[in-house]
């Protein structure tokens, strides 16, 4: 399963994306909310690094989000994953 960002919580490039557009707009989850990752996101782990002004209020709709996704889908370095090279 790939993961991304510092963590791994995120599980998906959609994911991810729909983060970094929605962080600062959908209120914080509650312990076990079934809306974690759509409907609201977990409290920061750390906020004194936290850009604020350049993401988590993106304004993309749903097929802007998907856009963005396909066209990061098409950008490649030549590797197929991190792994292969071990």
């Amino acid at each position: 399963m790939k993961a991304y960002t510092h963590n791994g919580y995120f599980t998906s490039l959609k994911s991810i994306v729909h983060f970094y557009n929605t962080r600062d707009v959908l209120p914080r989850c509650k312990p076990d909310d079934p809306g974690e990752g759509t409907t609201c996101w977990p409290a920061p782990e750390w906020t004194a690094n936290m850009n604020t002004k350049r993401v988590g209020r993106l304004g993309l709709s749903e097929e802007q989000e998907d856009a963005l996704v396909s066209f990061m889908q098409t950008l490649t370095d030549g590797f197929a994953s991190f792994n292969a090279a071990r």
